[in-house]
């Protein structure tokens, strides 16, 4: 059958008035709700409701991080690699360390050990 056929069923063309009212006092109800919301929440508000236009900005310290400096990290990477391929004791823990590559042999070989019995 052609769709542009005569005999084909249609929505009715009527549109009705009240819910369309309905529909706009929901809408003007939410809106007067926010608006009293906002005015019921003022008076506790931070700022006083007669504040200046002119305020003031507030008095803010420097930023609370920062990334390190070139130098800075170079000689923590210089520390930590120091770390990793050195021998020493810890001065802050007291704990002796060695470095990465004999310890990674020393766990192969503790581990050959335990499967060897």
């Amino acid at each position: 059958m052609d769709e542009k056929s005569a005999l084909l069923a249609h929505a009715p063309s009527h549109v009705d008035a009240r819910a369309i009212g309905v529909a706009v006092a929901i809408m003007v109800g939410g809106i007067a709700l926010a608006l009293l919301g906002a005015w019921a929440e003022l008076p506790f508000a931070a700022s006083p409701a007669n504040a200046p236009n002119n305020a003031v900005r507030p008095n803010i310290e420097g930023p609370v991080q920062q990334t390190a400096p070139r130098l800075e990290r170079e000689a923590l990477l210089r520390e930590k690699r120091a770390r990793l391929e050195g021998r020493g004791v810890d001065p802050k823990t007291g704990e002796p360390y060695v470095p990465i590559e004999e310890a990674m042999k020393a766990m192969v070989d503790e581990a050959q050990a335990g499967r060897g019995r």
